[in-house]
């Protein structure tokens, strides 16, 4: 979800992202090299690194949305993916990222990841 901080120019100047939890299931479909425990999966965001939330949604603010990001996926603190993006990529002003069923890394609308809770 973007948090707008509305600057003196009238524009919007900070943005956040909403974390869906990591989906653990019994059986997991996972691409060969990319099967990592759940609670060895952190994320960066350009240079802040955190946990992958495990069992709710988690926001990370204070991004800007302006410029380009880079997103990576960290298994046990070696890189597994990566892509980058800017906000301006959106129509709604709510992405949503999240790992999917082969645990590969994903960035939707809000509105088509009502997995994505946060407040």
């Amino acid at each position: 979800m973007i948090v707008a901080l509305i600057g003196p120019n009238g524009f919007a100047e900070s943005g956040s992202l909403c974390i869906a939890p990591v989906f653990v299931d019994a059986k997991p479909l996972i691409v060969p090299g990319l099967d990592c425990e759940a609670e060895k999966i952190s994320l960066k965001i350009d240079t802040q690194v955190m946990a992958w939330p495990l069992k709710e949604s988690a926001k990370l603010p204070d991004l800007d949305l302006t410029t380009r990001h880079r997103v990576m996926v960290l298994c046990d603190h070696k890189p597994q993916q990566s892509f980058a993006f800017r906000f301006s990529q959106f129509k709604t002003e709510q992405p949503c990222l999240f790992l999917g069923g082969y645990r590969t890394v994903q960035l939707w609308e809000r509105k088509r990841a009502p997995w994505c809770r946060c407040k």
